[in-house]
């Protein structure tokens, strides 16, 4: 696989949710690292994308729509990626309202906890750094760091809001995988698991997401898969297309935020896909039409 068509990478957050930069200024950051195919899939929003294209058409990048939807199987948490989604859908964007006013709730719930532990942090303070989007726990731990209740946004987590930590709030309704993948085929898209590797003990249930579900693929690159984890779902994708007769799209991305928080406090740019990857998932999108 040759690094100059490296140029490509499916997996990014933005203001819109959780991430530390705007749609325009992540489009700015991925153009200056040498990206050409891009998604912006932020966590049950695509309040994003508009300004990602606009922004991203002018640098002559291509940016696919994108959402990474939180759903539940048997008590674990699974994100699921949804490519190429229409935006415009009404029933998408009032579903996505719903979703929103639950995370509402779960913000709520989050600063309840903190006042157990002597933190007292306001809702507004924390609603003044969603920019129109998903609430998400990197808001409140900008408000904690604002408030000189901890140094840093990872130094938040660490303390308080990771799971099993004193303030984590696990969210109450989250959308079964089949909901989100129907969701994401209605809105005439793709629906990719997303970092398997987060949940190998789910592993076996793979071939019956794809064959009762319609799941479309597997996100094997991620910047979180270390080379033994992607060799590993690189043969299981080939076992499943066999059993399945039929092909199953490959994706990756860094599933940036900002260097300083987010996954592996890495710079985006360093993960990156090959661009057949790209060009095939747009393909697929194109056949869904």
């Amino acid at each position: 696989m040759s690094r100059e068509n490296d140029q490509s990478d499916l997996h990014m957050h933005s203001t819109a949710s959780d991430g530390g930069y705007s749609p325009t200024e992540l489009m700015k950051k991925c153009h200056a690292v040498g990206l050409k195919y891009v998604s912006l899939t932020d966590h049950d929003t695509v309040n994003g994308f508009l300004e990602a294209k606009m922004t991203a058409d002018k640098l002559g990048m291509h940016v696919i729509p994108g959402i990474e939807f939180s759903t539940k199987f048997e008590k674990t948490s699974v994100h699921i990626l949804g490519y190429g989604l229409d935006v415009t859908y009404t029933p998408l964007i009032e579903l996505l309202n719903k979703q929103q006013q639950e995370r509402r709730k779960r913000l709520d719930h989050i600063l309840n906890k903190l006042a157990q532990v002597n933190i007292t942090l306001s809702a507004n303070s924390v609603l003044k750094h969603v920019d129109g989007g998903s609430i998400g726990r990197p808001h409140i731990a900008k408000a904690m760091v604002e408030n000189k209740v901890v140094n840093s946004v990872a130094e938040a987590f660490d303390l308080y809001l990771a799971e099993g930590k004193p303030a984590y709030v696990e969210k109450e309704k989250e959308m079964s995988i089949q909901e989100a993948i129907d969701w994401i085929h209605l809105c005439k898209g793709v629906a990719i698991v997303a970092h398997p590797g987060h949940y190998s003990h789910l592993d076996q249930h793979l071939l019956y997401w794809c064959q009762e579900y319609h799941l479309d693929g597997l996100e094997i690159f991620h910047r979180d898969h270390s080379p033994e984890e992607r060799s590993k779902y690189q043969k299981i994708h080939l076992e499943l297309e066999k059993k399945l007769n039929k092909k199953l799209l490959v994706t990756g991305g860094s599933d940036f935020h900002h260097e300083d928080y987010g996954r592996t406090l890495e710079p985006l740019g360093k993960t990156r896909i090959d661009n057949r990857y790209a060009e095939a998932l747009m393909e697929a999108i194109k056949n869904k039409r």
